[in-house]
């Protein structure tokens, strides 16, 4: 099996223990997915090996919440290692090391790594925000280091945004990079759609360029609904442009083209563009070069 496999049957072997074993409390997929030596490293660095231990604590933790629920967020592999970031949610009914029932919701982030051998978890190494289970649940007055990070500016950030589709807009070749460098972290990653899936690097963004500009000299991004909620900006627009370039592998048409493109884009404590999430009606722009058909049925 190749390297690739082997990653994503280890990612699948971790989230069904998870979504199948922890969250139900089914003891039969733990005995299924874990090896019977499982060695667990504590937040503590205390390991405990054998599943006994394992099954008590999700025996307790049920117990305690019986709503608690697990929900993986992102998964990462290499080789026989599995890192997994999850949130956990639940409501406290019952004793919990001692603790009577609260009543009180939590809602928590944890790390897990596990290494797994043969279809099997042979060894675990676990960490969850406990110091925030126990403020949550009341039992210790909040605790802060510093003041934490200023509260976004959401209208810094419409205007950045804005700045950015109006260079794109511009006919001089130096306005778009320019804004990218000053708007853009240099570490800056595009999560695109099947024609650019993922792009890191403000660098690369800013070498696509003269591509999209020789293909389309005239393009126009006009905003048509943008707005902001904590570090994120939501803007949907319509991209309009003469097709006077080879794009897509198809040579100069003449055609007038227009699509739409809807991003969200994350912003950091200091106001700079970090991240992006795009799609772009790729389909649209293939039908109006000529490339694909149009659908049966398709509106428009």
């Amino acid at each position: 099996m190749n390297p690739m496999n082997v990653r994503e049957q280890n990612k699948a072997i971790v989230r069904r223990a998870i979504e199948a074993g922890w969250n139900p409390a089914n003891l039969a997929v733990i005995d299924e997915l874990y090896a019977a030596g499982f060695i667990f490293h504590q937040e503590s660095g205390e390991a405990v090996r054998g599943l006994d231990f394992f099954k008590t604590w999700i025996a307790t933790i049920h117990g305690a919440f019986p709503d608690i629920r697990y929900q993986i967020e992102a998964m990462y592999a290499e080789g026989d290692k599995v890192a997994t970031r999850y949130t956990v949610r639940g409501t406290h009914q019952g004793d919990f090391r001692g603790l009577p029932a609260t009543g009180r919701s939590f809602d928590l982030s944890g790390h897990l790594i596990h290494r797994v051998v043969d279809g099997k978890k042979t060894e675990g190494w676990g960490i969850w925000d406990t110091l925030g289970l126990m403020i949550q649940l009341g039992v210790i007055p909040p605790v802060r280091l510093g003041s934490g990070a200023p509260p976004p500016d959401t209208a810094a950030n419409i205007a950045a945004t804005r700045r950015l589709f109006e260079a794109l807009s511009s006919r001089d070749p130096e306005v778009l990079p320019t804004a990218i460098d000053e708007l853009m972290i240099p570490e800056f990653v595009t999560h695109g759609d099947a024609l650019f899936p993922l792009v890191y690097g403000r660098d690369a963004l800013r070498q696509a360029i003269p591509r999209f500009k020789a293909a389309f000299p005239d393009a126009t991004a006009t905003i048509q609904r943008i707005f902001a909620e904590g570090h994120k900006v939501m803007v949907h627009v319509q991209v309009s442009g003469t097709h006077d370039g080879e794009w897509m592998g198809v040579p100069t048409t003449g055609r007038r083209m227009n699509w739409t493109a809807s991003s969200i884009i994350r912003f950091n404590s200091a106001g700079k563009m970090a991240e992006r999430w795009v799609i772009e009606d790729e389909i649209g722009v293939l039908q109006q070069l000529g490339r694909i058909p149009r659908f049966q049925g398709q509106g428009g």
